[in-house]
């Protein structure tokens, strides 16, 4: 997951990172052995691996494409950097499409619709770009090299336990989800749900709303519900936008601290709430991590050391509250730190 600032303030596309040649001939050099024979290097290849987030200018993505340049620098390797900055399979497809016509040598990508991206990864695959996901991932991975993402379930988990708890096991709890169709999101609501009925059964989950990318979509959101549901308990937010949202909304009803909030990511702007009680916890992801694996498992892809790869990995979530957040030893949890 994720997120995720968004809205006006991003461009809808742009381009980040260094390109380099795909290939970077090393002259050879001659030396003379003592036999009198002259020896030459050995050509090295220089690799360049393009990253496709879910959406631009978002807390988690920029994490973890921070963690995909670090190791490729270390590994030798130059980034290529595009996006849109709405999390929608209409939007995504063409960058993807666009930057394989470019031939990176290999594709890191967070997908926003499981099925609708398939035809443009299979495209990418089908010319020779090997591809991995991180974050969301497809429903077909058979050609996928591999998928690194967080735990999304026990996320889910730890969200509704700590809204089970704050509630004192009774009242009302509305979701706001940020695709009905994204991997990671399916999996963080339906595990909520299940934690909720079977743990918490004096809890109503009163609505699900899937608000997607901008921030005032989710305070909307939430302003509805507020009316509809006078009682509403607590907001659970599977996305960085969702928290924002929330948290605005809540402030504009006099009711901060008043509604509980969770939510999903640690980016500034969600840190910030956090830490100021407009929110009361949030589901912390390893983003950098998981960019860090990513463009490990592509340099392993693109050097013949498969064995190396594990296909498939799962990351643990960290849940943080108010009080924590204050504390020296959690700041490693926030996004961009």
């Amino acid at each position: 997951m994720k997120k995720m600032r968004h809205g006006g303030r991003r461009n809808k596309v742009f381009f980040l990172a260094s390109t380099a040649a795909l290939a970077v001939g090393v002259a050879a050099c001659g030396s003379s052995s003592s036999s009198g024979a002259t020896t030459t290097s050995t050509p090295s290849k220089h690799f360049t691996i393009a990253y496709v987030p879910g959406a631009t200018g978002v807390g988690f993505y920029n994490s973890l494409l921070a963690g995909i340049k670090t190791k490729a620098k270390s590994l030798g390797m130059s980034v290529v950097y595009q996006g849109a900055a709405a999390f929608s399979p209409s939007a995504q497809i063409p960058v993807v499409q666009g930057v394989c016509t470019n031939k990176p040598n290999l594709l890191i990508l967070s997908p926003t619709d499981p099925v609708a991206l398939e035809p443009a990864v299979q495209a990418c695959i089908a010319a020779g770009i090997p591809v991995i996901t991180t974050d969301t991932t497809l429903s077909n991975t058979s050609n996928i090299v591999a998928q690194i993402t967080t735990n999304n379930a026990q996320g889910g988990k730890l969200a509704a336990d700590f809204v089970g708890k704050a509630l004192n096991g009774k009242g009302e709890v509305a979701v706001l989800s940020l695709s009905p169709t994204a991997t990671t999101q399916v999996a963080r609501v339906q595990s909520f749900e299940s934690e909720i009925k079977s743990a918490y059964p004096n809890i109503t989950i009163v609505a699900t709303e899937y608000v997607g990318q901008e921030a005032t979509s989710s305070e909307s959101a939430v302003n509805a519900l507020l009316l509809a549901h006078p009682n509403l308990g607590a907001v659970y937010g599977v996305a960085e936008p969702a928290a924002e949202g929330a948290a605005a909304a809540l402030q504009s009803a006099g009711k901060t601290g008043k509604v509980v909030v969770v939510g999903f990511d640690a980016g500034a702007s969600e840190v910030k709430l956090l830490q100021a009680g407009q929110v009361q916890a949030l589901v912390a992801q390893l983003p950098t991590q998981e960019g860090q694996i990513a463009a490990q498992d592509a340099y392993d892809k693109l050097t013949g050391k498969t064995s190396a790869i594990q296909p498939t990995q799962q990351l643990q979530d960290v849940l943080l509250t108010t009080a924590e957040s204050k504390l020296p030893s959690y700041a490693k949890y926030f996004y961009g730190s």
